[in-house]
């Protein structure tokens, strides 16, 4: 029996599990396919933006699913948006622009793509990620899974897992982005018709446009937790 034809053991976080997160969250940053080989070629960055916060402030909500011991997969929550914008303001985005001026001024940024991918931040990426919904739904979570283990609805399960706390702490509701490709909805409709999610707001993200020449959208979906709607967003992940 192979390693992946076992059956993911889910668990709370440990530190421990930090750098394989932080691996996981750069080989499968563009929807599955490493960040590095498709829009930036800065291996820390998309860690420090989509995982760090997690581990370092709220532990407690974070999962994770292990195969003989190894993570292969992860769920890192957040209960309160209004804090994770507060930290990634002050202290993520001053350490990050740092290291990306740092590495512009020594000449180790490369590839054409990095410099596009900067282009669209400095330019566009503030008309086009959707408003975010955080007075009524303040929680989203972040969440990936290595590509040979998403047969086993991994992240349905860890998605449960912090659902399950967020009603616990009595959070009003959870709200999530995910990009898709124009004419693919297939994940989106899912969420409408399966899990109880309503999509509010659809936006152009027209970076993956350049990167890869097809037209892309981001779709923002919330769920009312007070509704006892089931299912849990695992869609914030496909970032």
């Amino acid at each position: 029996m192979t390693s992946k034809s076992l059956e993911a053991v889910l668990r709370p976080f440990e530190e421990k599990d930090r750098e394989q997160i932080r691996a996981i969250c750069c080989q499968t940053g563009q929807r599955g396919n490493p960040a590095t080989a498709v829009f930036f070629e800065d291996e820390e960055i998309l860690p420090m933006l989509f995982a760090d916060y997690y581990m370092d402030y709220e532990p407690e909500s974070c999962f994770v699913a292990e195969v003989n011991g190894r993570v292969v997969g992860y769920y890192l929550g957040c209960k309160n948006t209004r804090r994770y914008i507060r930290v990634l303001v002050t202290r993520t985005l001053p350490r990050m622009c740092l290291r990306v001026l740092l590495k512009i001024f020594t000449l180790q940024y490369r590839q054409m793509k990095t410099y596009r991918t900067l282009w669209w931040i400095i330019t566009r990426s503030w008309r086009e990620i959707p408003s975010l919904p955080f007075d009524e739904y303040p929680a989203h979570a972040h969440s990936n899974v290595e590509s040979g283990y998403r047969g086993q609805k991994i992240n349905l399960r860890l998605s449960m897992a912090f659902r399950k706390q967020l009603i616990e702490h009595r959070v009003k509701g959870i709200y999530g982005v995910i990009p898709e490709e124009e004419g693919d909805d297939t994940f989106s409709t899912h969420l409408s018709q399966k899990r109880g999610y309503k999509l509010i707001a659809v936006k152009r993200f027209t970076l993956w446009e350049r990167l890869t020449g097809k037209k892309w959208y981001l779709k923002l979906f919330v769920c009312d937790l007070r509704a006892g709607t089931e299912g849990s967003l695992d869609a914030s992940s496909k970032h």
